[in-house]
């Protein structure tokens, strides 16, 4: 049982890839192959008792979302979970049984193949044929999380935004389930129920990050330190919510982490407190492992380029800055740390041995 004195207020890893997998779809760089298909964004995991993110990526032109991740990947994905923001098409479920995963899951919103509707259906059956055949589960999954959870890891993700407590499916969305609701076989009303808080929970955690809005480039920064937002979500750490990526310019998230305690141990067995009391209390600096290190230890690249970029929701601390020198990263995009923070001399490390760029914060909305 865990410590009630040290709650674990987190998102679920399967609802985490869920909605990484929707707001990958969402990023600047994300399109859709061709006219003949809606672009998708994708996540990949390792099917173990870790479940750790080991890629997330995106349709570009000519090439689907599936089709990218597996030929970039310089290992099998055997036995690994995929997570989709749209069920994949017929030549995407090949290359996955190809690629001998364990399991698909996708959001029940219109399918990655265009066209009319007996292209579509056709299309998705043809898909259901092959699958049939295969060792690959496959099926809708909707995030559970609860929205007075969300609300409660706000708080950690230090969340600026309003929850909208009028939020209601827009008639596209309802009339897109219609359209395709027979391929997902999922009753209506529960459909609605279950997607309005999905989705309600999705754009309040959009919101934790509050980021400036800039222009086309910028904005490819702002999503990908939005993606550590969501992670930091998934934090243990009952303080403060971190995450953090590695983008390589191949065009893919190659790592992935977020601050928490080692895996497997009773966190009654652990320091929760920030700061050591001076006779009776352990901190939790020395147990807890931060973001920069697990998206290091989870990487799925074993060369770092020096092209490619970390993305972290706060700036690194000596530890971490000594680590992300060893393995040779040169960039590194932050969120701007308040006034007080940013004088802190750790910064003067940063700035001096690394390409460093600081993300303003939106505090007007």
């Amino acid at each position: 049982m865990e410590d009630e004195s040290h709650p674990c207020i987190r998102l679920e890893k399967k609802d985490l890839c869920m909605f990484l997998a929707r707001l990958m779809e969402e990023s600047p760089e994300c399109h859709a192959p061709s006219d003949e298909f809606n672009k998708t964004g994708i996540v990949i995991c390792e099917s173990d008792k870790v479940h750790k993110m080991v890629a997330m990526s995106f349709s570009k032109p000519g090439l689907h979302a599936v089709q990218h991740i597996v030929l970039c990947l310089p290992f099998s994905l055997r036995d690994h979970t995929v997570y989709l923001s749209r069920k994949p098409c017929s030549t995407c479920m090949t290359f996955l049984i190809q690629g001998s995963v364990s399991s698909v899951y996708y959001w029940p919103i219109a399918p990655e193949k265009k066209g009319d509707d007996s292209v579509v259906k056709e299309d998705s059956q043809q898909a259901d044929c092959t699958l049939l055949g295969s060792h690959i589960s496959s099926g809708v999954l909707l995030p559970m999380t609860s929205f007075e959870t969300v609300k409660m890891i706000a708080k950690k993700t230090r969340c600026k935004g309003q929850p909208n407590s009028n939020f209601k499916l827009s008639s596209y969305q309802t009339e897109d389930f219609e359209k395709y609701h027979s391929m997902f076989n999922i009753d209506k009303d529960m459909y609605v129920k279950r997607m309005e808080n999905a989705l309600r929970c999705y754009d309040f955690l959009l919101e934790c990050s509050q980021l400036e809005k800039k222009e086309p480039k910028e904005n490819v920064h702002r999503h990908a330190l939005q993606l550590c937002y969501f992670l930091a979500a998934r934090s243990d750490d009952p303080n403060r919510g971190v995450g953090c990526t590695l983008y390589s310019q191949d065009g893919y998230f190659f790592g992935a982490g977020y601050n928490g305690y080692p895996i497997g141990i009773l966190y009654a067995n652990l320091p929760s407190k920030g700061r050591k009391n001076r006779r009776t209390e352990l901190a939790k600096s020395e147990v807890v492992l931060h973001a920069e290190a697990n998206a290091l230890l989870y990487r799925s690249k074993s060369k770092i380029e020096e092209s490619d970029i970390l993305y972290c929701i706060k700036p690194p601390c000596r530890d971490c800055q000594n680590l992300l020198k060893d393995m040779k990263i040169k960039t590194i995009h932050c969120v701007k740390e308040s006034s007080k923070q940013s004088e802190d001399d750790h910064l003067d490390g940063l700035k001096k041995n690394f390409d460093y760029r600081e993300v303003g914060l939106n505090l007007e909305d």
